[in-house]
């Protein structure tokens, strides 16, 4: 039955865990080499290879970088992409193992940046693929991230029958979907739409405001980068035209760090 496999499956990924301290999910000290001694080991993968394509990058922003890849041999069960954000400090982002796109945000502008995406399988990082990339520079006179002050409800643009299409587009609730110390995950639905795109913003630990970019396609996000036991409030936008036409929010704390 379903609840017989989930508890072998539960067993199995804490069986493993336990077992394997050394293999710590966030970035060592020191940026990660191309970890040798995990990607073939051809006794514990699967029969068929899990093979990672090149790691290109999509889009760039002042604060954000898209990034794709693809699976030329495969499936890998997830992937985690690493990467040190601006202050040097280790950031490991995890991402579902059907994803073959994700943007990461909270960056700072005019940096460069090295990305490492590992596939996994079994709990084992099976191979590895990197790119490096650049952020934007700052663009003063139209800024891509809200005011010091917490945008309202923006009944100017949300109510604009005359600019808007005229199908009424319509924000779902914001679900919490996964939690860890570092990260939320976040889903939604769309009752009436398309959206052109999304916008998720929210204030990072030290205040500061971050906006994360998301397609339209989209109707899930794992927010990356943030500290533990900490609360934090997201608001998603749902924009057409270049308006924002929607908006739900939802308070969320994140777990406990170890």
């Amino acid at each position: 039955s379903m609840d017989t496999s989930m508890s072998t499956l539960i067993t199995f990924c804490s069986h493993t865990a336990a077992e394997e301290p050394e293999e710590p999910t966030a970035p060592s000290e020191e940026p990660q080499t191309e970890l040798p001694q995990t990607e073939a080991p051809p006794s514990e993968a699967s029969p068929a290879r899990a093979v990672l394509g090149d790691l290109r990058v999509t889009s760039v922003t002042p604060s954000s970088v898209g990034l794709q890849w693809s699976v030329p041999e495969g499936p890998f069960d997830s992937f985690t992409l690493q990467y040190r954000d601006a202050q040097g400090q280790p950031q490991a982002l995890p991402i579902e193992g059907v994803s073959r796109s994700v943007t990461v945000p909270g960056l700072s502008p005019s940096r460069r940046y090295r990305f490492h995406l590992y596939g996994l399988r079994r709990g084992k990082r099976v191979d590895h693929v990197s790119t490096e990339a650049v952020t934007a520079a700052t663009e003063p006179e139209e800024p891509t991230l809200p005011s010091e002050e917490p945008k309202p409800e923006l009944p100017q643009t949300e109510v604009l029958p005359s600019e808007a299409p005229p199908a009424r587009a319509i924000l779902g609730e914001l679900k919490v979907s996964s939690v860890t110390p570092s990260s939320v995950g976040l889903q939604w639905s769309v009752p009436e739409g398309p959206f052109d795109s999304f916008t998720l913003q929210y204030r990072d630990a030290q205040g500061q405001p971050q906006a994360l970019p998301i397609e339209g396609g989209s109707r899930s996000v794992t927010v990356p980068g943030l500290s533990p036991s900490r609360r934090y409030r997201f608001h998603l936008y749902g924009l057409r035209r270049g308006k924002r036409v929607e908006r739900v929010s939802i308070d969320v704390t994140t777990g406990e760090g170890e």
